[in-house]
């Protein structure tokens, strides 16, 4: 699986991210287009689908939202 995303800011805002602090996810703008790679049959229909995501950086790791495109 890959990610093309972005993710900006005010430079406050950015710099509380990188030292690890909570900050308020619509203080920043946090989006992502993943792309699935599987050759396991069960899961190949994620081969097949474009997605968008909405995320947030929280200090125990990035949480992303992924919505399927119709």
């Amino acid at each position: 699986m890959g990610f093309q995303g972005l993710r900006h800011g005010p430079p406050e805002v950015i710099a509380a991210l990188g030292r690890g602090e909570s900050v308020d996810p619509s203080a920043y703008y946090f989006r992502t287009l993943p792309r699935f790679e599987t050759s396991a049959g069960k899961y190949a229909f994620l081969n097949r689908i474009i997605t968008v995501g909405a995320g947030e950086t929280r200090p125990d790791g990035a949480v992303h939202r992924i919505d399927e495109i119709l």
